[in-house]
């Protein structure tokens, strides 16, 4: 447990950690905000496998350019992760739904209601680039009743063969140990790919006062828990020519642990009543204790100083 943390509140620490000086590129989510030149940099590209519009940066060739990874801490309020350890019941046409879901509240804190305005920022861009009216208007929270002072997050476990913009990637023994997903995703002829990759770390102090990144599996992390997730937006088509955007759920850190156990007892008494765009999400880690030891294509985000250079599934439907 944070020793520092026990004498102060959840609201405090993710505070503390959100609104943190970051040296070199700063890429929290609530930043968008305050920097009105962002779509000077920023660009709005569709891209056809899968059939997606996507926020890039980078140069003119299609190769130099990259998806536009955020960041934004919060404290997870709900979550559906791996690993998988029993097949859900469902139709074969519907594996292609399921998927990994996270989300996390700011818990009033004014960075995550910066981030939070900043999805509205981002949604606008997009919109430009469809008949008015034909994107679907944008929630944070999907989901009824949760209030506003949340944000959701997920991706998609596997994509249809003929969509996929990247080669079959394994799920992982920490994801799927049971090989229930590599099995669904045999019997519906999809595949997992990079894009549909979610990584998982935890976040530590090293003796240089530096963040460290290490890898560590999904079953970590806990309701309660002060989180970084790395994520971003797309727009994908409806039917009916309407649209809708998603934002996509890239990695999750674990930053602060020591607000999980009120959660978790809460809980316990509630519940008994072809152009490839590369991404980088990754962290430079220490530790690989993960699970696959595979190095991922992603590279490392600049997003921080010299430490970072330069069970079931979620079922949402259409």
């Amino acid at each position: 447990m944070n020793r520092a943390a026990e004498h102060r509140t959840a609201e405090e620490v993710l505070e503390q950690h959100a609104a943190a000086p970051i040296e070199g590129v700063d890429r929290r989510l609530a930043g968008i905000i305050n920097a009105p030149e962002w779509t000077d940099v920023i660009k709005v590209q569709q891209f056809d496998k899968p059939k997606t519009w996507r926020l890039v940066c980078g140069g003119d060739g299609e190769e130099a350019k990259e998806e536009v990874v955020f960041l934004v801490q919060g404290s997870v309020v709900e979550k559906d992760l791996p690993p998988i350890l029993s097949k859900p019941r469902m139709p074969v046409e519907k594996y292609k739904y399921l998927r990994q879901y996270i989300k996390i509240s700011g818990l009033g804190t004014p960075t995550f209601e910066a981030a939070l305005q900043s999805t509205g920022e981002i949604y606008g861009q997009f919109d430009r680039n469809f008949p008015d009216g034909a994107l679907e208007g944008w929630s944070a929270a999907n989901s009824q009743g949760t209030g506003g002072d949340v944000l959701e997050a997920s991706n998609r476990y596997m994509v249809q063969r003929r969509d996929a913009s990247g080669s079959d990637i394994p799920f992982g023994e920490l994801v799927d140990p049971k090989k229930i997903l590599e099995g669904m995703a045999r019997d519906s002829q999809q595949v997992h790919t990079d894009d549909n990759e979610v990584l998982y770390f935890k976040r530590r102090t090293g003796d240089d006062g530096k963040h460290v990144y290490e890898k560590v599996g999904p079953q970590m992390f806990r309701v309660g828990d002060i989180v970084e997730l790395q994520v971003t937006f797309v727009v994908v088509p409806l039917k009916g020519d309407r649209y809708k955007m998603m934002s996509v759920l890239r990695s999750i850190a674990l930053i602060d642990g020591s607000f999980s156990q009120p959660a978790t007892t809460k809980r316990s008494v509630d519940s008994q009543g072809p152009t490839l765009l590369k991404r980088k999400v990754m962290y430079e880690q220490t530790s690989d204790a993960s699970n696959e030891g595979r190095a991922s294509k992603r590279g490392a985000m600049d997003v921080d100083v010299e430490s970072r250079k330069t069970a079931r599934g979620h079922l949402e439907t259409k």
